[in-house]
């Protein structure tokens, strides 16, 4: 004989029907997230790239960190016509350099790496100012202003665009200089698929924990 309490029974299976309901919602959630996985990660990254259209520019500054990407790419914005000249900017060292015994700047990587690309010395000069984008929008300003610059291009990497553009344009901010951000292509990812190697999941990863932190500290 069952001397269960029906009132006893009736919340069992009320409770059953809860965790029923709730882990199949959990692998329907599961189902629609791996489904969807591609424009999801695809929307992450694209959130992070604002690029201004191609125009022309008084001087182009070319920001520390992957030289090779960006000093390439300044060589030929160079040859396009883009800018008259180019400013490489950045004075942390490299760590590989260091290890040979070589203190050398990112603004001197960056800028041997344009050279080497084909561009002319005289029109890529090292600013080796900046340890951070903060600092280096904040050099800018000053190089800018104390050379009569009109109109600047700031070269990036796509991923820091829309940071970089927010920390430019904060600080020139009634300058009367006009700041374009730009991107040079990246050699070592996949901007669409950035998920899908190391250095790309780096980057977007980074990316966010510096513009959250950009956008608490400053």
């Amino acid at each position: 004989m069952d001397n269960t309490d029906p009132m006893e029974h009736d919340a069992r299976k009320r409770s059953w029907r809860k965790w029923i309901t709730g882990a199949t919602l959990g692998i329907l959630f599961v189902c629609l997230g791996w489904a969807c996985r591609k424009p999801l990660l695809q929307g992450l990254g694209a959130f992070l790239i604002e690029e201004d259209a191609p125009g022309h520019a008084d001087a182009i500054y070319v920001l520390g960190g992957a030289p090779f990407d960006r000093g390439t790419h300044a060589a030929e914005l160079l040859a396009h016509g883009t800018a008259p000249i180019a400013f490489t900017t950045g004075s942390n060292h490299s760590s590989i350099l260091k290890a040979e015994g070589r203190l050398v700047t990112e603004a001197e990587v960056t800028r041997s790496a344009a050279l080497r690309s084909g561009a002319d010395p005289r029109r890529v000069l090292p600013y080796p100012y900046g340890t951070s984008t903060f600092e280096e929008a904040k050099g800018v300003l000053h190089h800018a202003r104390q050379n009569q610059l009109d109109t600047i291009l700031v070269l990036t990497t796509d991923f820091h665009t829309r940071r970089v553009g927010q920390v430019f344009r904060k600080r020139f901010r009634g300058s009367g200089i006009h700041v374009l951000v730009a991107s040079a292509p990246a050699s070592e990812y996949d901007p669409v698929y950035w998920w899908t190697s190391e250095q790309g999941l780096l980057m977007v990863n980074n990316e966010y924990v510096k513009t959250l932190f950009y956008a608490l500290k400053y």
